[in-house]
């Protein structure tokens, strides 16, 4: 079975064979035997069936999860569910629903690449923009994105992990001279970066992001005046208003691979 760190959201619908379940649902719960573990349905009763008991062995489900939730179907989508040491919500999947999101995933990729050079002329068009506006903050960081290929980034991983991405950056994690950028900081995984472009006009609109209040790197000015964060959300819904780009920014990272 597949494994995840968090839920999808469902774009398409579940593969044939499969049923939409969710631990919303009544399920199988999980208690400590011994040195084992018993499994409960939804009416309390233990869980005797050997090919249930089977399935749930080649789930794998880390003896430190707690709130486990199993799927009381052999064809659920999702198969279980539970909390890691640090609270946060794991999955694991059906492989037939993994084999299916990842080609969906895959499938899209190729209308994505043809629109890349819309997505391109966008991007140069909002970084001749004045000021420090939204779109122009957004484009350098999708600009950013697809140089460095460094992850957009998640606010929860940074409060929680202290582990970074573009978005979540702080000032201290970059240094700008001249025309290079350089950053510097702890991604997912605990993993240590160093990221070096050299690219003039990126560089100038960083240093006017160093001269705004606050630690936070990408930021922007409403037009009431206002400084505004640029999260995760912002930079993904940028190429949705350019007509026909069918994926986000983080798109940029499998075609940029190839």
């Amino acid at each position: 079975m597949a494994d995840g760190s968090h839920a999808f959201d469902i774009a398409a619908e579940v593969p044939q064979g499969l049923s939409y379940c969710s631990d919303e649902f009544a399920g199988l719960t999980r208690r400590r035997a011994g040195k084992g573990w018993s499994y409960r349905d939804a009416k309390g009763k233990t869980v005797t069936d050997a090919k249930t008991l089977a399935r749930i062995r080649a789930l794998a489900i880390p003896p430190a999860w707690t709130d486990v939730w199993i799927c009381p179907k052999a064809n659920g989508h999702i198969q279980a569910t539970g909390r890691d040491v640090k609270g946060r919500k794991q999955y694991r999947y059906h492989n037939d629903w993994s084999t299916a999101r990842s080609e969906n995933k895959f499938d899209k990729l190729p209308a994505f690449s043809r629109n890349l050079p819309k997505l391109r002329e966008k991007v140069e068009h909002d970084l001749a923009l004045r000021g420090i506006c939204r779109d122009k903050v957004l484009a350098t960081a999708v600009r950013l994105l697809e140089i460095t290929l460094i992850r957009v980034g998640n606010s929860i991983y940074a409060k929680q992990n202290r582990s970074y991405g573009l978005t979540t950056l702080h000032k201290r994690h970059i240094d700008v001279d001249g025309a290079a950028l350089t950053f510097e900081f702890r991604g997912k995984s605990g993993k240590d970066h160093s990221v070096s472009v050299k690219d003039r006009r990126l560089a100038k609109v960083v240093r006017q992001l160093e001269g705004l209040p606050g630690q936070q790197l990408f930021k922007y000015r409403a037009a009431d005046g206002a400084l505004c964060p640029v999260d995760s959300d912002d930079v993904n819904a940028y190429p949705h208003r350019l007509p026909r780009v069918l994926c986000p920014p983080q798109g940029l990272r499998p075609v940029r691979k190839r």
